[in-house]
C-alpha cells in the first residue's frame, strides 16, 4: 500500500484508479493557443495535465450535485465571434458583468479588483479555479467549454493584475465557445489561427478592463504633453491603479490608441519582466529563510472559488454528501470544513 500511494503521488492519480479493470477515461486536451511547437505548445507537463483533469472532474461533480438538488444550470446565452469589433465586445462584457466604473475605481488594489471580477464571472455560471503547480512560462490560464458550467483556470503564480487580465482573456474564449490553454502573449510566434484569436481575446479583455472613452479621458492622458510618445513610470502606474491592471497592460493600451510606440512598449515590457524576476528571487529567498505556514481553509476558498465551495457546503448541510465527502472535495481535514464555511461567507 505504501508503494501504491507513492505511485499515485508520482502519477497524480487517485488510489482507486489503480484498481480499475482498464485505464481511466481521459478528457480531451483543450485547444492549445500557446507558443509554437518546440517552445511550449503541444507540450503538457504532468502538472498541467493533472490540473486540466482535476478541473474537469470538479465540473462533473458540480453538474451532478446541481442535478441532485434539482437545480437547472443553463448555458451562457451570449456568444461572440472573433470577427466582431473588440471594443464593442469589451463594452458588452462590462454590461454582462454589470461593471460600474466608479465601483471599479473603488476596488483599489489589484487583489480586490481580481476578486471582484472573479465574483461577477462566477455569477454568470462559470467555475473559476486557481492552480499553483504549473509555471507561468507553461500556461497562464485555460478554459473548458462543453455545454453547461464552463471552467476557467487561472495560474495563481501570476500577480493579481496578471490574473485579472488572464481571467478576462479566458472569459472571451468561453464566449467564443472554445476550450483553450493560453499564455496570452500575442507577440510570440504561433499558428495564424491561434494568433488571430489570441490577439482578439487580448483586445477584448483590454477593452473590458479599460474602456476607450474612460481611458482616453483619464487625467494622466489629458495632462500629458501632446505628441510625446514616452510616459513616466508614475503616469503609467496611475493608469494601472485606476483600472486595476498591470503597468504593461496600461502601456499596451496606450500603444493601441497610438499614444506611444511599439518600441516604447517593448522597452517597458522588458523592464517589467526584469523587475518581476528580481522580485521572485527575493520572495524565494525570503520563503526559504522563513517558510510561510499554509492556511488550507483559505487556500480551498481561494483556489476553488465561492461558487464551487458554496455548492459543496450546501449539499453537506442538506446531508446529500457526508462530512468526509465535503472534506475530500474541499481538500481540507474534516475538522476544517467549518472554517471553510466561515471564510466563504466573508470572501
Amino acid at each position: 500500500m505504501g508503494q501504491l500511494r507513492r505511485l499515485a503521488d508520482i502519477y497524480k492519480r487517485s488510489l482507486s484508479d489503480f484498481y480499475l479493470p482498464e485505464r481511466p477515461k481521459e478528457w480531451a486536451i483543450p485547444h492549445d493557443f500557446r507558443r509554437s511547437p518546440g517552445e511550449v505548445a503541444l507540450v503538457y507537463s504532468p502538472a498541467l495535465r493533472r490540473q486540466l483533469r482535476v478541473a474537469q472532474e470538479r465540473r462533473d461533480l458540480a453538474i451532478a450535485l446541481y442535478e441532485e438538488v434539482g437545480q437547472a444550470v443553463h448555458e451562457i446565452a451570449v456568444r461572440i465571434t472573433e470577427r466582431a469589433d473588440p471594443e464593442a465586445i469589451g463594452g458588452q462584457v462590462r454590461q454582462l458583468l454589470d461593471i460600474d466604473f466608479q465601483e471599479q475605481r473603488r476596488w483599489g488594489d489589484g487583489r480586490s479588483a481580481y476578486n471582484a471580477w472573479r465574483r461577477r464571472i462566477e455569477a454568470l455560471g462559470i467555475l473559476v479555479f486557481q492552480f499553483t503547480n504549473v509555471a507561468p512560462e507553461e500556461a497562464w490560464g485555460f478554459s473548458i467549454v462543453d455545454g453547461i458550467l464552463p471552467v476557467v483556470g487561472i495560474n495563481r503564480k501570476l500577480a493579481p493584475n496578471g490574473r485579472t487580465f488572464t481571467l478576462l482573456h479566458e472569459l472571451v474564449h468561453v464566449l467564443l465557445g472554445e476550450s483553450s490553454i493560453c499564455d496570452i502573449d500575442d507577440l510570440t510566434p504561433r499558428g495564424p489561427q491561434e494568433l488571430q484569436i489570441e490577439v482578439f481575446c487580448n483586445r477584448v479583455a483590454a477593452a473590458a478592463l479599460m474602456p476607450r472613452p474612460l481611458f482616453l479621458a483619464h487625467d494622466v492622458i489629458a495632462d500629458h504633453e501632446k505628441g510625446k510618445v514616452t510616459w513616466d513610470d508614475h503616469e503609467i502606474a496611475a493608469l494601472g491603479r485606476t483600472f486595476g491592471v498591470s503597468r504593461e497592460a496600461a502601456v499596451r493600451r496606450l500603444e493601441t490608441f497610438g499614444l506611444t510606440t511599439m518600441a516604447f512598449y517593448l522597452r517597458k515590457r522588458e523592464q517589467y519582466r526584469r523587475e518581476r524576476e528580481e522580485r521572485r528571487k527575493k520572495e524565494l529567498a525570503a520563503s526559504k529563510e522563513k517558510p510561510m505556514k499554509r492556511n488550507m481553509p483559505r487556500e480551498a476558498v481561494s483556489n476553488l472559488g465561492r461558487r464551487f465551495v458554496g455548492l459543496i457546503l450546501h449539499n453537506y448541510e442538506a446531508e446529500r454528501i457526508t462530512l468526509m465527502d465535503a472534506s475530500n472535495y474541499l481538500g481540507v481535514r474534516a475538522e476544517k470544513v467549518r472554517n471553510v464555511e466561515e471564510l466563504a461567507r466573508a470572501w
